[in-house]
């Protein structure tokens, strides 16, 4: 039995661990994660970088971990569930798929991804129309199916559950056999700054690294700790004369083509002005266009992510890490996949091209020198 799970861990914390411990107990089986690389989500960099935090899954109970790749750990929560659901898929040795979860309620889960992926006329018509009242996209979709179907808001406002429906949707329509299982998110929810719960959460944890390492750091396993402590953290405006180089220096049809522009949103930036990366987001953010799709927006300009990119299926699976007396996971993989596995750069460079360069971007804000994605091995612990 395997099981993946899809994260982040930015930074790695006791909810993490948490989640591979039940997940474990209620499927008895390996487990392997796909994990962001140098850039999330969330529009920003990881604060730590992606060995350092491949480490720490493995130190707490993950068997292997895997690289998402930039163009779709970089995405909404639909592309970030494309890239990571085809890497399980196209896998064929995956049994589960684990997720975190506000509801934990399964059935409503599963339910409403069915719907997703129908996606009825019905449905779109009223996401168009309340996109045109000026809805964001999530907010837009969540009053849509409330109106269609009667789901209940909370499904479809709690980060966790939305992306929980997309690994759903996207499990549905490659008409997948592997089984969801939803765990209870346990401590402060997702946009929690409350750091006196057992369970803090990753944005709290971040946010109190710039005002009390120590205190920030009591909440990840202490195991890692030490690991944490030596490493410099990573921010959003550490990139901020790089991007601003981009846009002075960009045609405004080039930026059409970049991933989460839309609908004109080249211009709001370019009519901006200059300064940090969170001020000119904070600045043009409306809305419609949340301040976390212009940050996404933004940093897809900084690393040239097409929307073309989000929309091919990946090209390769790369293992970043696994725990010794698994290598039997790596030989199945291998044998098993639909795609090539990689474990070693230099041999695949031309593949690995967009997360060399997101690499180095990465790096270059830490003091490290170009190729070093080619210097780092897979991690073993």
């Amino acid at each position: 039995m395997l099981t993946g799970i899809i994260a982040e861990y930015d930074p790695f914390h006791r909810g993490h661990k948490y989640h591979i411990e039940k997940t474990r107990e209620l499927t008895g089986g390996d487990i392997a994660v796909i994990m962001s690389g140098s850039f999330v989500q969330r529009g920003e960099p990881a604060v730590y970088n992606k060995y350092v935090r491949t480490r720490a899954a493995l130190l707490n109970g993950a068997d292997m971990v895997m690289e998402l790749p930039v163009q779709y750990a970089t995405g909404a929560a639909d592309v970030f569930a494309f890239g990571a659901v085809s890497i399980l898929e196209r896998s064929n040795i995956f049994d589960c798929l684990s997720f975190g979860s506000e509801s934990a309620d399964i059935n409503a889960l599963e339910k409403t991804a069915e719907i997703l992926a129908d996606e009825p006329e019905e449905l779109k018509i009223l996401i168009k129309k309340y996109s045109a009242e000026g809805m964001s996209y999530p907010k837009a979709r969540g009053r849509a199916l409330n109106e269609y179907a009667g789901i209940e808001g909370a499904l479809l406002e709690s980060p966790n559950d939305i992306l929980a429906l997309e690994y759903i949707k996207q499990l549905k329509i490659n008409g997948s056999n592997i089984r969801p299982i939803a765990v209870k998110r346990l401590g402060s929810g997702y946009s929690s700054a409350d750091m006196e719960r057992e369970f803090p959460s990753a944005m709290a944890i971040r946010a109190e690294l710039t005002r009390d390492k120590k205190k920030a750091l009591s909440a990840v396993p202490e195991n890692c700790r030490e690991i944490f402590e030596n490493e410099k953290i990573t921010r959003l405006d550490d990139f901020s004369s790089m991007l601003m180089y981009k846009l002075i220096t960009a045609e405004r049809a080039e930026l059409s083509d970049i991933a989460d522009i839309t609908e004109g949103l080249e211009n709001r930036i370019l009519g901006f002005g200059f300064g940090s990366i969170t001020e000119l987001a904070e600045g043009i953010k409306t809305r419609r266009y949340t301040r976390l799709k212009i940050q996404r927006a933004l940093l897809h300009i900084l690393l040239d992510i097409k929307k073309e990119a989000q929309k091919t299926p990946p090209e390769y699976i790369r293992v970043l890490g696994f725990r010794r007396g698994k290598e039997n996971m790596i030989s199945e993989l291998a044998d098993k996949a639909e795609l090539p596995v990689i474990l070693n750069v230099k041999e695949n460079e031309d593949m690995l091209r967009a997360e060399i360069t997101a690499s180095d971007i990465y790096n270059a804000i830490n003091g490290g020198k170009k190729g070093e994605e080619y210097k780092t091995g897979v991690v073993v612990v």
